[in-house]
């Protein structure tokens, strides 16, 4: 066997199949069929044998220029480019050609050569990365961003098995849609707690960015915390948040004021009550049980957060990714790009792509700029979005926080004002406005029903029938009480 060009490490021979290397380059001497499912999924490098890389070249350059492809063929190519003795000659070639395969197993044969490739490149990585740390160069955040992103890199996606006809891809989908339809199976959706906003947005889909955009003291940050806390609560949805503004006691801040009918202020200068004490018990029953995961280290990147998911995701514990917020972001690897639109550009990429791969939404928040409030009309429009148009680019959905009293300083805020959510871009449905309640004082959004009354979750506990609670101002909340306090 002729020496291969991968080092080995500490004297042991690297990841190599030879044997499926030349069941690979049999199979593609002999049948064309085969030779197409060959050079579709392997590279020359993919192999470890000096000789059959060489040899697959060939069989590369041949059929991409669509002459023949057989021993003689292979031959007379590696003799004028001054290679066949160098494989062994045309008697090594012949030798491939009579082994004895399954054709048919051509896939399971090129799958071992790319597995086995994929080892070889990790432990070069890898090793790449030891070297450098011995060096003492690079500080360690960048090398354990480097060494992520590399490895990310080299991940094999599962879904992705390039092109499939139509008729499989709609087989497939049939199937679930008549499963759904039958109740066997649930809609692959996460579903936000807002009846009217779900039934608006059709849920949010595995795979999607979904950009929540508003201006500063809108109420964002307030509204993907309850949309994390009712997925979390209700539907039992794994969460991953990731606050970049906030710390995580601020957040469980705001989740145990809206759950227990508690001002933020109380909760912050610890200025409660034996009640308040009460109704802070019964809250924490139901908050405690959520499987809702906080992360709120600064200037985080994408790369970290990939492998932050990835670790939950192998667990069966991500259903959500939530980023608060996009402008607080690191460029991954620490790299610095001179230029923040193009450093967002990269972020909402990376954001799309790591929602595609975990199978899972992604919501991200992103600031406005002052454009709507040079406008007489000050509903937010997607030019609005602040450093970059990549962002309404990736996102399959962009969604905007209007309030009008926002912008009135004439008169004295009401205790519960009128919210426009605003879905300015939806891929999977129409454009169209969901109106709700802001609640300032337990940073929550709430829907009303016609009535008057919020409406009611889907999946929670209504409580006690014909029971009503009142607000201090008033409101009735009917059986939403719960949800309320």
């Amino acid at each position: 066997m002729a020496k291969s060009s991968a080092n080995s490490v500490s004297g042991r021979v690297p990841p190599q199949s030879v044997q499926a290397e030349q069941a690979v380059i049999c199979a593609c001497l002999d049948s064309e069929q085969a030779m197409t499912v060959a050079i579709t999924t392997l590279d020359p490098d993919d192999f470890y044998h000096p000789g059959n890389r060489l040899i697959f070249r060939a069989i590369l350059e041949l059929a991409s220029e669509r002459n023949a492809v057989d021993i003689i063929t292979v031959s007379e190519r590696l003799t004028r480019k001054g290679e066949l003795e160098t494989v062994g000659g045309t008697a090594y070639i012949s030798k491939l050609s009579d082994l004895m395969i399954i054709r048919s197993n051509i896939a399971q044969y090129a799958s071992i050569v790319r597995q086995k490739a994929l080892l070889r490149r990790l432990i070069g990585s890898l090793d790449e990365i030891i070297k450098t740390s011995y060096e003492g160069d690079q500080e360690a955040n960048n090398l354990v961003d480097i060494a992520i992103q590399r490895l990310s890199e080299m991940r094999e996606n599962p879904a992705g098995k390039g092109f499939e006809s139509i008729s499989e891809i709609l087989r497939r989908t049939l199937q679930e849609v008549m499963a759904v339809s039958q109740g066997k199976k649930d809609r692959k959706v996460v579903r936000t707690g807002f009846p009217k906003l779900d039934q608006a947005t059709g849920g949010l889909r595995p795979g999607s960015l979904v950009i929540v955009a508003a201006r500063p003291a809108m109420g964002k940050s307030a509204l993907v915390v309850n949309i994390a806390t009712n997925t979390s609560i209700f539907y039992n949805t794994h969460v991953a948040f990731f606050s970049l503004e906030m710390s995580k006691e601020e957040i469980g801040n705001r989740i145990l004021s809206s759950k227990a009918a508690i001002s933020t202020f109380k909760l912050q200068n610890a200025n409660v009550s034996q009640e308040d004490w009460k109704e802070i018990s019964k809250a924490l029953k139901t908050i405690s049980s959520a499987p809702f995961f906080i992360d709120d280290r600064s200037g985080i990147n994408t790369v970290e957060m990939m492998a932050q998911c990835r670790k939950l995701k192998n667990e069966n514990r991500l259903g959500l990714v939530v980023v608060d917020y996009m402008q607080l972001m690191s460029p991954a690897g620490g790299r610095s790009f001179g230029n923040r639109q193009q450093e967002i550009s990269d972020i909402s990429r990376s954001l799309k792509i790591m929602a595609k791969e975990l199978e899972v939404p992604v919501i991200a928040l992103s600031q406005l700029s002052r454009g709507a409030e040079n406008r007489d009309e000050h509903r937010p429009i997607l030019s609005d979005l602040r450093d970059s148009g990549a962002i309404e680019q990736d996102a399959d959905m962009v969604i905007f926080i209007y309030r009008s009293k926002y912008y009135d300083s004439s008169l004295a805020k009401p205790e519960i004002e009128d919210a426009e959510i605003i879905l300015a871009k939806n891929r999977q449905g129409p454009t169209k406005t969901v109106h709700m309640k802001w609640w300032p004082k337990r940073t929550l959004f709430f829907e009303e029903e016609e009535s008057g009354a919020p409406a009611s979750i889907e999946g929670s506990d209504p409580g006690p029938s014909g029971e009503d609670s009142l607000s201090e101002d008033g409101v009735v909340f009917g059986k939403y009480a719960q949800y309320i306090e």
